[in-house]
């Protein structure tokens, strides 16, 4: 009985962590789609990973219109965006029902002439019956208040960096 119980363990052991590991490989391969959907300014590939709620609260049209308008503004203003890089999938945790995760991120960024390299991070939401993450920039986790409002209830123990920008020159 004693060895059955430790194989019980073992076993369930191991389909967890198998389970974690896919879902950090799930995590990495959405983050790094939509981090090339950003750079090749592909909208409906960036809406596909976008939380539902935004997705709702916005629709379609709306976003499609507000994600153009950054993109005419940024090339308005001369800022292109030079490369976009997932540097690391921090711990997935189950919050809620529903498992969470961070993605860190380096943007580079080309300011009319001056460099500036961003460090931020994608707070994922995941969505099982989709086998498939949901993002929403985590900084507007904390201190957005539209994003607040669609998030009420957002609670997590994943500890959210602040964003930090660092001029290149």
């Amino acid at each position: 009985m004693k060895n059955f119980l430790f194989i019980f363990i073992f076993i369930s052991g191991s389909v967890f962590c198998q389970d974690i590991n896919t879902l950090k490989e799930f995590a990495l391969r959405d983050a790094k789609a939509t981090s090339k959907a950003s750079m090749d300014r592909n909208l409906s590939t960036i809406l596909k990973y976008t939380h539902p709620e935004i997705y709702k609260a916005y629709g379609e049209k709306q976003l499609m219109d507000t994600m153009d308008e950054i993109y005419r503004t940024m090339d308005a203003q001369k800022i292109k965006i030079l490369s976009s890089e997932i540097d690391e999938v921090t711990e997935i945790k189950k919050e809620n029902k529903e498992y969470h995760c961070l993605v860190k991120n380096t943007v580079k960024m080309d300011f009319n002439g001056r460099l500036i390299t961003l460090k931020s991070s994608l707070f994922g939401f995941y969505n099982k019956k989709k086998s498939q993450w949901y993002f929403v920039e985590s900084n507007k986790l904390l201190d957005d208040p539209q994003t607040k409002k669609l998030f009420p209830d957002f609670k997590t123990d994943i500890e959210i960096p602040l964003d930090e920008h660092i001029a290149d020159n």
